[in-house]
Formats: C-alpha cells, sequence, structure tokens
C-alpha cells in the first residue's frame, strides 16, 4: 500500500475511533489450541502438554534446551457484540512456574516477544523443526523476575483478524533469555484464569462516528488486500533468510 494511502487510512479509523464513548463490553476469550516445541527433541510433538515454555538454555556441553510457545485462539468478527468495534486486545499469559522444583533456577530478569504468526500450523503436528515463521515483535514484556500475569497489546493484530485484514494464525511468544517462564496451557486442569486468554474490548460508536470508522476500515482493508499476499510471502522469505 502506498503509505500516502496508508496514513490516510488508519488517519480516518484513529480520528473516528477516538471519538467513541466509554460504553460497551469486554469479551474473554479462552479457546484455542496451544503448544511449545522443545530444541533438545526437535521433532517431539508437544500439543497436549499441560505447560508451554519461552526461554534459552544452553547446557555445560554445549547442548540448547530452548522452547518457544505458539497459541492461537478461536477469535473472529462474530466475537464483536453487534453495533459495536474493537478498541483493545491484550494477549493475557500467565508465569506460573520455573525449574525451581527442579533445583535449577536464574535469577536473570526474564524477556518474553510477543509475535504474530504468519504461516498456517497445527498443535498435533508442530515441533521445532517445523515450527511456523513469525513475525517480529509487535510487544515485549521486560524485567520479569517474578511469577504473574503477562500481558501483550496485540490491539493491532487482533484488528487485522477481526476485520479480514490477515488471517489468524496466532501468535509466537519467544525469549532470547535464560529465566525459565513456564506457563500453563488451554489442557492445563487448572482455574481458567491461569489459562492463555485473549481480552477484546468494545465500544458503542456514536450516532455519525460508525459510518466514519466503517468507511475508513473498509477503505484500509480494500487497499490492503490488494498486496497482502505477497507482502506476507516477503516477510515470510525474509524471516526464513535469518534463520
Amino acid at each position: 500500500m502506498h503509505p500516502l494511502l496508508r496514513l490516510v487510512s488508519w488517519s480516518l479509523v484513529f480520528s473516528f475511533a477516538a471519538a467513541l464513548p466509554a460504553v460497551g463490553d469486554t469479551v474473554v476469550i479462552q479457546s484455542g489450541i496451544d503448544t511449545a516445541p522443545y530444541s533438545f527433541l526437535p521433532n517431539l510433538v508437544r500439543g497436549n502438554n499441560a505447560a508451554v515454555y519461552a526461554f534459552q538454555s544452553v547446557s555445560d556441553d554445549g547442548t540448547n534446551h530452548d522452547f518457544e510457545t505458539y497459541v492461537r485462539f478461536d477469535v473472529s468478527a462474530a466475537d464483536i457484540p453487534p453495533g459495536q468495534v474493537l478498541t483493545e486486545a491484550s494477549l493475557v499469559t500467565t508465569y506460573a512456574f520455573d525449574f525451581s522444583g527442579f533445583g535449577e533456577t536464574s535469577n536473570e530478569p526474564g524477556v518474553i516477544d510477543c509475535r504474530e504468526v504468519l504461516e498456517p500450523w497445527s498443535d498435533t503436528t508442530l515441533t521445532w523443526n517445523n515450527r511456523p515463521v513469525s513475525d517480529l515483535p509487535f510487544d515485549t514484556i521486560t524485567q520479569i523476575d517474578s511469577f504473574g500475569a503477562l500481558i501483550c497489546d496485540a490491539t493491532a493484530v487482533v484488528e487485522g483478524w477481526i476485520y479480514g485484514l490477515a488471517p489468524n494464525h496466532g501468535f509466537a511468544m519467544t525469549s532470547e533469555t535464560g529465566r525459565v517462564i513456564g506457563m500453563h496451557s488451554f489442557e492445563a486442569d487448572v482455574s481458567p484464569s491461569l489459562q492463555p486468554t485473549l481480552v477484546l474490548t468494545t465500544e458503542v460508536p456514536e450516532p455519525g462516528v460508525a459510518m466514519g470508522l466503517a468507511s475508513g476500515l473498509l477503505l484500509l482493508g480494500t487497499l490492503s488486500r490488494r498486496r497482502a499476499g505477497s507482502v506476507r510471502a516477503a516477510r515470510i522469505a525474509a524471516t526464513r533468510r535469518l534463520l
């Protein structure tokens, strides 16, 4: 898309979105699939595991023991209440455990990069060797030094899915730090509040605002779809060259 057209399109969207009143709903989504492939067992499928991880580690003999987490939520435009628009989307997971029970700890603050996945995948087949390409981080959580909620602002990514600008291939959570960040998966027998969650905030636009917002999204969607396939293909190819 031409940079000027993109600027005009998003300006329409955000100018009208800024005029939205604080009246709406919160939609909580906790259905989907997830997995966390393990570099040491690169052909292992872990889709039914109750634990997922994100960290990098090298053993004394130089062997890598890295994990990445992949999660895809069942989210679509149908999740937005009629007459409302999406204003915020948060990816929420819980840092619930590490390896301290096995005598292994890390005092290094952890970092989590939240990324959009660019290729299809399934929790029944994904392994370290065939894991999909993901984009550059859209949000990063730093200074993780204690258990608790990990929240990434995924608004722009989820807007793309909701409004048909990009396919929903889910999120990747990666880390280049050695702190073991363990999280519960969808399969874990724990309180739903500890499982992966996508929180959508929606609002009701004022009369007249909805028309302008829709026009901006329509223009953006029309222009984006013209080049979406080739652009995403280029991003995937560029990422693969870095691997």
